[in-house]
């Protein structure tokens, strides 16, 4: 392989973000014993738009996530009509359930186990530096990174470009060099192709893309970037 360094995203690429959300986010009701009267499905149906619509503009409304958090279990439950009113504690609990998770993507340490040593090691997220380190962490993932850029904590979201020159000026490599892995064809093929860097799809989901959509590489098991390499 003519790289020299694999960057990848976190949610639904390394960590099951969808299975850690839904985990924690129940574990959460049950703490506030919320589960005996208030059916998942029905929980979900209402909190899970709203809290989509606050993440998406937590940076125009200057929010961090404790704020988005808090914001979306108030319009759930005023939504519900359910008198429940500890929305700040419900909004720690569910974090702090969420930060401790260490669900991961099917043979996450397998492949970091098998490429450690070989390739320079990179994360590129746009998620939230608190909870990506203590997952990883949780997880015993950590430590194969030699580059770990977080959205948050640099200012940058994926598509942007600048975020993935960040990592090729951490690493000291130019675009050539670098394979990039994601689940997104929005942020992470966007980003990277605009960044100049080839993009590997991680497509375990079996979502549909379009053919306007050419990554150099697709994969529906982390374990086949062996065979890139």
């Amino acid at each position: 392989m003519k790289y020299k360094a694999i960057i990848f995203d976190l949610d639904n690429t390394l960590l099951d973000y969808n299975q850690s959300e839904q985990t924690c986010m129940q574990q959460a009701l049950e703490h506030y014993r919320l589960h005996e009267d208030l059916t998942w499905d029905e929980f979900w149906s209402v909190f899970g738009p709203i809290n989509f619509k606050y993440w998406m503009n937590r940076t125009r409304n200057n929010h961090d996530i404790r704020q988005v958090l808090e914001h979306s279990f108030t319009d759930t439950f005023l939504g519900l009509k359910r008198d429940f009113n500890q929305f700040r504690e419900i909004s720690e609990t569910y974090w702090g359930f969420f930060c401790g998770s260490d669900h991961k993507e099917p043979n996450a340490d397998l492949i970091l186990e098998h490429l450690h040593g070989k390739f320079a090691l990179g994360v590129i997220s746009n998620g939230i530096g608190e909870a990506q380190r203590q997952r990883l962490t949780t997880g015993g993932l950590f430590h194969y990174f030699d580059s770990f850029i977080i959205s948050d904590e640099v200012k940058c979201w994926k598509p942007d470009p600048l975020i993935f020159e960040m990592a090729l000026r951490e690493l000291a490599l130019s675009p050539s060099e670098v394979l990039y892995i994601g689940d997104s064809l929005t942020d992470d093929y966007e980003g990277a192709a605009r960044a100049g860097i080839d993009f590997c799809y991680y497509n375990r989901r079996g979502k549909v893309f379009h053919d306007h959509h050419r990554p150099s590489y697709i994969i529906s098991d982390l374990l086949q970037i062996k065979d890139l390499t």
